[in-house]
């Protein structure tokens, strides 16, 4: 019985009336599905992890670490100690040792934490590096999902203007057989019917590319079918001008890694000054020695021992090479504080453009929708007098592309406000404006 319930289930998702193509997409859907699966952000995210694993490992350097060790020597001759009184052998020809040290670092001139610091900052920097791959993808979708939506009206938008030329032409025809309208009218009427027809293919192959281009963002393939929620939210943005720039000198990725940069920077001018001072070591070690490969007997000495001790390393002259390394790091650092202060100036730019589009956008949507208001009337109006014999082709092919040309221009405006607002946000480093 299950087995008939689950072929049952088959035959209707294979089925005509049923395909991924009837599904419609909300842009939170296509988010979901970006975000999922966008092979950059789950590089920055492989990246996040490194970053954490060598943070774990530079945390580790702070502990003891064991070693063991085994050597086995034949020499050509054996080695003899002289004396006036004989010739004593000191050791076997065949010698062994093998040896297990535990070393425990004391103090390194703060080496060891300053490394451990570069790492958690490495993390950060990964943090920001994924937010920032993030924000772009966001953007990236929306501006690909508007995209979609102005094209699938406009694909309406032809259908419906070469309806509305093929009616003329019908009634231009009907006209010409009762004797009221010239032959060139009706040619006129006919090449306006085919301009419609070649605008309706230029809007179906922009549809093609811009699902195309929303599909490779979801990593789906380019030729799936896809439909999306033809609609434009036109939500205002409350927030003004100056807060939006704070907050992008807060929030921008690109001015956390630069300030990441300059600290990561200052740590390593700490990790330079290190090799001033000594380093200490507590050292423990246990070893065996003989004469075979066992090491089962030493007749020259202890076959055993084991030793706790400290050892202390202290470069003292070294040509000036840390002085050199320690000047060339503050420089490095001056230089990442400049590019922090040229980074803060371009994104205060480009808040500024982005605000600056939004607003001519939100104005120009006011403007076409106004436009597209008077063309629907002037068209309505000079409709009614080409029937009533007051007006002749070229007035109405006129109204007619003023119309189709006035509602372009609106979903192109809209379309534009919604890219706008995407392109505001992303400038701001957030993934939506408050």
């Amino acid at each position: 019985m299950r087995r008939i319930w689950w072929i049952f289930f088959v035959l209707i998702l294979s089925s005509p009336g049923f395909s991924a193509g009837d599904r419609v997409f909300t842009l939170e859907e296509c988010l979901r599905l970006a975000l999922s699966r966008y092979p950059a952000l789950k590089a920055a995210l492989a990246r996040k992890r490194a970053a954490e694993e060598r943070e774990r490992a530079a945390f580790r350097e702070h502990l003891p670490k064991l070693y063991a060790g085994y050597e086995y020597r034949r020499y050509r001759d054996q080695e003899t100690f002289k004396t006036p009184f004989g010739t004593y052998p000191l050791r076997g020809r065949e010698e062994a040792f093998f040896a297990v040290t535990v070393k425990l670092p004391v103090f390194h001139g703060l080496a060891i934490s300053t490394r451990h610091a570069l790492r958690r900052l490495a993390i950060k920097v990964s943090e920001v590096e994924e937010a920032r791959v993030r924000q772009e993808l966001i953007f990236r979708v929306k501006e690909a999902y508007f995209r979609l939506v102005q094209a699938e009206r406009e694909i309406e938008l032809a259908r419906k203007s070469l309806e509305r030329r093929r009616a003329h032409l019908r009634d231009v025809r009907g006209f010409f057989r009762e004797g009221l309208v010239a032959e060139n009218q009706v040619l006129q009427a006919e090449a306006e019917t085919r301009e419609a027809e070649y605008r309706l293919l230029s809007a179906e192959n922009r549809l093609k590319v811009a699902r195309a281009r929303l599909n490779m963002l979801l990593q789906r393939p380019l030729t799936a079918p896809l439909r999306v929620e033809p609609r434009f939210p036109g939500r205002p943005v409350r927030e003004s001008y100056e807060k939006l720039l704070r907050l992008a000198l807060r929030n921008r990725p690109e001015v956390k890694a630069a300030l990441l940069a300059v600290r990561s920077k200052r740590e390593e001018l700490k990790l330079v000054r290190s090799r001033y001072f000594p380093w200490v070591d507590l050292e423990a070690q246990y070893y065996k020695r003989g004469d075979t490969l066992d090491l089962s007997e030493n007749p020259y000495g202890d076959r055993e021992n084991a030793w706790v001790g400290l050892s202390l390393n202290w470069e003292l002259w070294d040509w000036g090479i840390r002085g050199r390394e320690m000047a060339a790091v503050r420089a490095e650092i001056l230089a990442r504080r400049e590019a922090l202060r040229e980074i803060e100036d371009r994104v205060r730019l480009e808040v500024r453009e982005a605000y600056l589009d939004l607003e001519a956008a939100r104005k120009k949507v006011s403007v076409a929708r106004a436009a597209l208001s008077a063309a629907r009337e002037n068209f309505r109006l000079v409709k009614a007098r080409f029937r009533e014999g007051l007006a002749d082709t070229t007035d109405v092919i006129d109204a007619e592309t003023l119309l189709t040309r006035a509602r372009s221009e609106e979903i192109a405006a809209r379309a534009d406000f919604e890219i706008a607002r995407a392109r505001l946000a992303y400038a701001v480093g957030l993934t939506e404006l408050p």
